[in-house]
């Protein structure tokens, strides 16, 4: 039997990460994105407005996003990422999976 993807429910899913986003406390967070991920948007937003603290570990949550994402055919942003989070997901490379450039917000 072919493996068919789902079909298309929401054109854009927003992903609110709230608070500190640290190894411990990951898990919460990307159950959030595989749940958002699972209803196959044509475009999943991750805002950051709310996240008080990014580790480089816990960042790894955005990369498995995005590359989960691009494998489905959904794009993937960042949006409202304070300048000190943009310049850690630059450093791990995300610049090159996402489908909008990492720029602060105006």
């Amino acid at each position: 039997m072919p493996l068919t993807p789902p079909p298309r429910h929401r054109a854009r899913t927003v992903v609110r990460l709230r608070g500190e986003l640290t190894p411990r406390t990951a898990p919460r967070p990307g159950r959030k994105l595989a749940s958002a991920l699972a209803r196959a948007p044509d475009i999943i937003e991750v805002d950051l407005t709310e996240a008080t603290c990014l580790t480089p570990d816990a960042s790894g949550l955005q990369l498995a996003c995005a590359a989960t994402a691009r494998r489905l055919g959904t794009s993937s942003v960042i949006t409202h990422a304070s300048p000190r989070h943009l310049q850690m997901l630059r450093e791990l490379g995300m610049q090159h999976l996402m489908d909008e450039p990492l720029l602060p917000d105006p």
